[in-house]
């Protein structure tokens, strides 16, 4: 089998068949010891490494069920789509990899904090949690370097790559503007819903339920902060004109401005988030290229002097490439003139 046929089911090996195998093995050790357990068993250790909540011993096997299988088949639903369009790269395969390495620290974590507590009657006489810590990511560290290379290393197809756009007909004097508009994917949308509101949610549970309000203002604080970050990340504008790129939230920051005399060339091209930049949202990719990533498809590329390269994420990007590189050569050329 080719390299490039084989990257799709090594992908599901190790995205979703590696970890469903730890879970098992965990649930396996997990429900063996449960009746060993006290009750109710520590769930939460505080900065000190102590034990300081207390829940019920099914507690640890559900979170390693949902958080053990819920990451790996969430990754796989927003990266599998872009694979089977042929998307292929080290971005894929780094998702691939992050996968079973955060099952392996559920697991490994979750599966110790029990074994620590087999044979006590009292959960408040657990151990501190630092060895099953240092474990669960000394564990992960392999096991993540070996699914990285069980996935075959396919390079990003030759498509993505290509030289300037072909420049508009422009005359020397005449003036163009392109203004477009750009908003956050939907399934995009709803992964970084869902993070600010696991954030608000763990805020208002040790509000109204912890004793340390020093960890539920620092929650709030994190919860507020993603809040204002995903209302001016959403929605972003994009200008070109004879000043150069311009991509604004329409919340007026983050700004981003990439001057016309810094532009060596621009292109358009085609974006898959997952694959090309790991997400959604102001991104940096593998490759070396930033941007403003909002949603799959086409994409305006502006490469800078310095080498550079800044992607934006907009319907119309062929026609704004084509201006903004008439306006690049229109500039060189008076330059050279004078």
């Amino acid at each position: 089998m080719a390299a490039r046929d084989a990257a799709v089911p090594r992908f599901l090996l190790v995205c979703l068949g590696v970890p469903a195998v730890l879970v098992v093995a965990a649930l396996a050790i997990q429900l063996v010891l449960l009746p060993s357990l006290p009750d109710p068993v520590a769930t939460h250790w505080g900065p000190s490494g102590a034990a300081d909540r207390f829940g019920p011993a099914w507690t640890t096997p559900l979170i390693t069920v949902l958080v053990g299988l819920g990451v790996p088949a969430l990754i796989a639903l927003t990266t599998l789509p872009g694979m089977r369009r042929g998307g292929r790269g080290p971005s894929y395969r780094l998702l691939g990899a992050f996968a079973p390495a955060v099952t392996t620290v559920v697991t490994v974590l979750g599966t110790g904090a029990l074994l620590q507590q087999a044979g006590l009657a009292d959960a408040h006489d657990a151990p501190a949690i630092w060895a099953p810590l240092v474990a669960a990511f000394a564990c992960a560290i392999p096991v993540g370097v070996a699914c990285w290379y069980l996935q075959p290393a396919v390079a990003a197809p030759a498509a993505a790559t290509g030289g300037a756009a072909r420049p508009l007909p422009l005359a020397g004097t005449e003036r163009a503007v392109w203004l477009g508009e750009t908003s956050i994917q939907p399934v995009g949308g709803v992964l970084i819903g869902a993070a600010v509101l696991i954030v608000v949610v763990a805020a208002v549970a040790t509000w109204l339920f912890g004793d340390q309000p020093g960890a539920a203002w620092a929650l709030t604080a994190v919860a507020l902060l993603l809040l204002v970050l995903a209302a001016c990340t959403l929605v972003f504008r994009v200008r070109v004109d004879a000043s150069g790129l311009t991509v604004a939230s329409i919340a007026g920051f983050p700004r981003f401005r990439v001057p016309l005399q810094q532009i060596a060339s621009a292109r358009a091209t085609t974006v898959e988030p997952m694959g090309d930049f790991g997400g959604w949202g102001m991104r940096s990719g593998l490759d070396g290229r930033f941007g403003v990533v909002l949603r799959r498809g086409p994409a305006l590329e502006v490469e800078r002097t310095n080498g550079r390269r800044f992607v934006v994420t907009v319907a119309g990007a062929d026609t704004a490439a084509a201006l903004l590189q008439a306006l690049v050569e229109r500039a060189r050329t008076a330059a050279d003139r004078d």
